[in-house]
């Protein structure tokens, strides 16, 4: 996908994510406000994350070893929007703490899966090296 495309699909959804938040919550508390950063957070972080493996996929076979930690990053953005729309809904009812913890819970599972599959990759990239290697070897 070209970069000019995942920049306005990217914008799309951060803009309705906060226009959904921003309409529904009934009063601005600090749950509105602590789901806000998180969604920015979310929505930045895999930003960064497509633009960065992007940037160090060299190879086809780099660009595929990529593609579980970019599925994961671009689920937890889609995962986000559900979330949202729950804080969003229960501003009043739901504590700033709850919110908070729910969150930060979230963004620790996804970014230790993310870097997870990271490892991975370079796990894997030694293994194939190393097979590579053996097969000239004989």
């Amino acid at each position: 996908m070209s970069k000019k495309i995942f920049l306005a699909v990217w914008a799309l959804g951060l803009v309705l994510t906060n226009v959904l938040l921003f309409t529904l919550s009934q009063s601005m508390t600090a749950t509105v406000w602590i789901t806000l950063a998180f969604v920015w957070l979310a929505f930045l972080s895999t930003l960064v994350f497509q633009f960065l493996a992007a940037k160090k996929s060299k190879t086809p076979d780099d660009a595929f070893l990529h593609i579980p930690a970019l599925a994961v990053s671009i689920v937890y953005e889609v995962l986000q929007i559900p979330v949202c729309l729950i804080f969003a809904l229960g501003a009043t009812t739901i504590p700033a703490q709850t919110a908070f913890l729910t969150q930060a819970i979230l963004l620790i599972v996804v970014w230790t899966v993310i870097l997870l599959a990271l490892g991975g990759n370079d796990h894997i990239k030694k293994v194939n090296s190393r097979q590579k290697d053996h097969h000239r070897e004989l």
